[in-house]
């Protein structure tokens, strides 16, 4: 009997056993298998952003010719030391000669004209001080009329009642009505002929402001054929061309004996040479629109161009463009960025190509983490917008992975799940720079706390309270 019970006993503790061990087994099977990281604290944390472009000379020119001819002398070769002011070519002069000496000519002949207006001037002037003087002779000589008429008026009235009176004779009468007639006629004379003064004075006027007129009209067309002959001279001193600032001779496009044509926006091939101040280099890259807001000026840049291979160049940005690049095309859009070379090696030549390594934050004694360990997520939030979490009651009973109502509001959060007794728990995080595969986080996170942080797939589909191993 005592036999029986303890096989029964054992019975049952085998039974026992294997429903714990099946339970065990069973709740194994349903752990997600993930891979961990710490929270670790950075002594230096550095946030890089990384362009491409080319090396350029801070001042460089393209000498282009504003003349066409024939070039007949050239005083240089690529890779000459050359100082402002040098001449650098020659084009032939003659026909600009020619056509200058033709201008001067014209000019000598305006001005000449000019000199005849201006005598035609003086002599209306004097007609018109003439004129003046024969007038007032006029006004003189009618008022002299006027009083010799007015006395013939007052003889013959004498004379009229002496006659009536029998005191004179007929014959005394009569010479008193012609002394009178004769007077009124020398008014009349002497009017008309004041009239005349006035009339020759205003000819005379009209004369002197055409004169005027056609003298200023002489001395505009002097001031546009000097206008003219100074474009001559300045094609002229265009025949010859002078280096616009110190430099290299970095290109040249043409020989002695080749035809200069002037350049244009859409003839690109009638540069002649290009020169470039190659005491302050830069780097040019394109940055794209996405890290651009995180630069400034002066920010301190590494840059590598690959002649020089393993060497790195120091520098400063000192440009940011502020419009994106015109392209043909809708993909990203870039912005021009430069970057001055501290000290430049003097084999760097321009147009090498280089990539550019800009500095834009460095934090000390910071927490990071690496960057895949980020996620987001989207969870109901309360009023405080605080975060309410699902309950896992809820979920064993097949209700959710939420307790919240569809009508709650809902929030995206930055965060990442933290490894707590075996389950992953959503935390949320603040973020700063990135540096490489690590990120700098600025609240949420303790040192040496253990995160979730991978595989990719997992963390893709992670739900909070998830039961979790470590792989």
């Amino acid at each position: 009997m005592k036999k029986k019970k303890i096989i029964i006993i054992v019975s049952v503790a085998v039974i026992f056993a294997a429903i714990v061990a099946i339970s065990i087994f069973s709740s194994r099977q349903k752990q997600i298998e993930i891979e961990t990281d710490r929270v670790q604290v950075q002594e230096e944390m550095i946030a890089r952003v990384q362009a491409t472009g080319e090396i350029k000379p801070k001042e460089y020119v393209e000498i282009q010719a504003e003349i066409t001819g024939v070039i007949t002398e050239l005083y240089v070769k690529e890779g000459d030391k050359i100082k402002k002011g040098d001449v650098l070519l020659k084009i032939d002069p003659v026909q600009t000669r020619t056509e200058t000496l033709a201008q001067e000519a014209y000019l000598a002949s305006t001005e000449a004209d000019s000199k005849n207006q201006l005598g035609q001037i003086r002599i209306q002037e004097t007609h018109v001080r003439r004129d003046e003087a024969s007038l007032e002779t006029k006004k003189i000589e009618v008022a002299n009329a006027r009083e010799a008429l007015l006395l013939g008026q007052k003889a013959f009235d004498r004379r009229q009642q002496q006659c009536e009176g029998n005191l004179i004779s007929r014959d005394t009468y009569e010479a008193a009505k012609k002394d009178l007639i004769s007077a009124q006629g020398s008014l009349t004379a002497a009017e008309a002929q004041l009239n005349q003064a006035e009339a020759q004075l205003d000819s005379s006027i009209v004369a002197l402001e055409q004169a005027k007129s056609s003298y200023q009209s002489s001395l505009n067309r002097v001031d546009q054929q000097k206008a003219l002959l100074a474009r001559q001279h300045d094609l002229l001193a265009k025949t010859t061309i002078k280096a616009p600032l110190t430099g290299v001779i970095t290109r040249l496009n043409v020989e002695a004996g080749e035809r200069a044509v002037p350049g244009t926006l859409n003839n690109p091939s009638a540069t002649l040479m290009e020169i470039a101040d190659l005491s302050i280099i830069e780097a040019e890259v394109e940055v794209d629109e996405t890290d651009i807001v995180d630069l400034e000026l002066n920010q301190k840049a590494e840059v590598s161009v690959d002649a020089l291979r393993d060497r790195v160049l120091e520098g400063i940005v000192t440009e940011i463009g502020n419009s994106a690049i015109a392209t043909t095309t809708e993909e990203a859009k870039d912005f021009k960025v430069v970057i001055q070379l501290t000290d430049p090696p003097g084999m760097l030549r321009p147009g090498l190509s280089c990539t550019g390594e800009i500095t834009t934050a460095v934090r000390t004694n910071t927490l990071s983490i690496p960057i895949k360990a980020l996620t987001i997520r989207e969870y109901p939030v309360d009023e405080n917008g605080e975060i309410i979490r699902s309950d896992p009651e809820k979920e064993k009973k097949g209700n959710g992975s939420s307790d919240a109502e569809p009508e709650q509001e809902k929030q995206e959060f930055e965060g990442v799940y933290k490894l707590e007794e075996g389950k992953a728990v959503f935390t949320p995080v603040e973020t700063g720079i990135l540096s490489g595969t690590l990120i700098e986080i600025v609240a949420g996170l303790e040192a040496e706390e253990e995160i979730i942080s991978g595989p990719f797939k997992v963390l893709r589909t992670l739900k909070d309270n998830d039961p979790v191993k470590k792989d």
